[in-house]
């Protein structure tokens, strides 16, 4: 009783402390104080003071979207380029050899179905789609007359074939597809035949993995070869923008594909080409940067910004603000690779104890997030409650644990095991919320006499390290991860079939794979629910990572951006209705 005594104490005087502050019951000064206090770090600490300024109105964490106004409203203006702000460094715009898939590829490719704004899933790039009763046969119908960017034709034959490229060679294809036998052509139409009834088979789909592009381009370009030029210097797709520029750390350029033949998604209100001349996503890593930027109108749109000026970004008139739950996590690898660290599930245990989730909610993400105590965010349909009995903050259990483990306090009071300090490398990508987040653990890890040092390197850097890229991966990684389906992914982080990506923590575990197994074979609904359960908690129990927390997806616009509707169910908006009333 003691220790659920102090976890829930903590938890209401990290909740409180921001309450404090916000409402200018406490100064700046004693506002940093508390957050050292509740183990965020000095470092992490000072940076979230000063990204607080002044503001004393409260935030209160919504699940609602935030918009006042028709977005949609008026007649449609042709022309412009739409400058958008984004909150992490651009990825290879190849849906196969990316490691991640960002807002540029839902300009630039179609995929065969996608979420309509109620979760439903319709057709994209098909003109239909139909599900044999058992589950065994999926058939898309195919547009005749469709093309690439390129003039390539894109029939149902070369349909088949990207698909089966994608499942064959791409990132997390052929781990993400294993009860799909595979694909084949019937007149206009793409067949797909299941080896047994999965409820996932559309999941993946419908993420940009599975963008549709040119495959005859694409291997002209390279193909998988690492030198290849597909995604860096062109891209050949089936959606309403082409490719313009990619430069890293600054920025990605598409132009409007004035021969696009339309779109066959019901959502969509403007079928033919787009309005805009142009889409420009601005990198801006620091999140203190984004707000300022697009309140002195040098951004139309902004994904992702510093929690820290929500309230302020709400109350200015010229904006709307648009919030929703997201499908993502932040979670810490743990490489077994270095069993004297990891190896044990006590030492796993006791690490995840010492964290206390609420207070880097509240905190870093003001809180605009929830805690998660296992691998999902409570807002998925399939979210098991009974996983938070793992994994709540108690400092006494944490200890307790890594001693039953067999570490000991040296003279420092740095723990130690069979002459080895617990004290070792980990990554973290460069963006101010994993900084920030990395700040905190590490402080906290400390108070139990664990020693982590994260080194701060960019997003292809971190992938390298976390994987064991040509080198021993590292340790211990910080990772943000964005998947609509949870389920889908997660899996993959865990499977021994994914080492060493995304496996990153290299986990061989019978338990997982036999979960994993079964969620494959789940054809029905209560079928998926009890396999995603038993998921659920094995991971919470174990502890293949530790899961951390999970933020409120957060949009801004400028009120004269018009059709620039996010929504729950896809991670970034789609581009065909949006223009400029300026």
């Amino acid at each position: 009783m003691g220790s659920q005594h102090h976890q829930d104490d903590a938890v209401r005087a990290a909740s409180d402390l921001v309450d404090s502050y916000q409402n200018g019951r406490i100064s700046r000064r004693q506002f940093g104080k508390g957050l050292i206090g509740l183990g965020i770090g000095a470092t992490a600490a000072s940076v979230i003071v000063v990204a607080c300024g002044g503001s004393s109105s409260k935030t209160k964490a919504t699940t609602a979207a935030g918009a006042t106004e028709n977005t949609t409203a008026g007649t449609p203006k042709v022309g412009g380029t739409l400058r958008e702000g984004y909150n992490r460094d651009i990825s290879k715009l190849d849906p196969i050899t990316t490691n991640w898939y960002d807002p540029a590829f839902s300009a630039i490719y179609e995929t065969i179905v996608t979420d309509d704004p109620d979760g439903k899933t319709v057709a994209q790039f098909a003109k239909s789609f139909t599900v044999s009763a058992d589950g065994l046969t999926y058939t898309f119908e195919i547009p005749e007359g469709r093309v690439s960017h390129s003039g390539g034709v894109m029939g149902a034959k070369q349909i088949a074939e990207v698909l089966t490229t994608i499942k064959e060679k791409s990132f997390i294809g052929g781990v993400s597809t294993v009860p799909m036998d595979g694909y084949s052509v019937d007149g206009n139409n793409v067949v797909l035949k299941m080896k047994n009834a999965w409820l996932g088979a559309l999941n993946p789909h419908k993420t940009g993995y599975w963008g549709l592009l040119n495959i005859d381009t694409w291997n002209k370009a390279g193909g998988t070869d690492p030198k290849s030029t597909y995604g860096t210097a062109s891209t050949d797709g089936t959606g309403p923008f082409t490719f313009g520029e990619w430069v890293p750390g600054s920025h990605c350029l598409v132009n409007r594909w004035d021969k696009y033949p339309g779109s066959n998604t019901p959502y969509i209100t403007n079928k033919g080409k787009a309005y805009l001349d142009a889409i420009r996503w601005n990198v801006i890593t620091e999140a203190g940067q984004r707000a300022t930027q697009i309140e002195g109108g040098e951004l139309d749109t902004l994904i992702g910004p510093s929690y820290a000026d929500l309230e302020r970004l709400k109350g200015n008139k010229k904006l709307t603000v648009i919030q929703h739950p997201e499908w993502s996590g932040f979670q810490l690898s743990m490489n077994r690779d270095y069993p004297e660290y990891f190896g044990d599930v006590e030492t796993r245990q006791g690490l995840s104890h010492a964290i206390n989730r609420q207070g880097l909610v509240d905190a870093i993400l003001f809180g605009n997030g929830d805690a998660t105590y296992g691998p999902f965010p409570k807002t998925d349909r399939q979210y098991e409650p009974k996983v938070e009995q793992f994994n709540q903050f108690d400092i006494a259990k944490a200890k307790d644990l890594l001693a039953k483990a067999g570490w000991t306090a040296g003279s420092d009071g740095v723990l130690t095991r069979n002459g080895k300090r617990f004290e070792f490398a980990a990554v973290v990508e460069d963006e101010t919320v994993q900084k920030l987040i990395a700040e905190a653990v590490t402080q906290q890890f400390k108070e139990v006499g664990v020693v982590s040092k994260f080194e701060v390197v960019d997003r292809a850097v971190a992938f390298e390290k976390e994987s064991g890229a040509g080198q021993k991966a590292a340790p211990m990684s910080l990772f943000f991860w964005l998947w609509p389906v949870p389920l889908d992914i997660l899996v993959i982080f865990s499977s021994s079939e994914t080492i060493p990506v995304p496996n990153f923590s290299h986990v061989k575990d019978d338990k997982i794979d036999a979960a994993v197994a079964e969620w494959r074979k789940s054809g029905t609904p209560d079928a998926a629910q009890a396999a995603s359960s038993n998921f659920q908690l094995l991971w919470a129990e174990t502890l293949p990572y530790i899961p951390l927390m999970n933020q409120y997806a957060t949009f801004v616009h400028q009120n004269y951006v018009k059709g620039w509707q996010p929504f729950v169910w896809l991670l970034y908006p789609v581009y065909n209705d949006v223009w400029m009333d300026k």
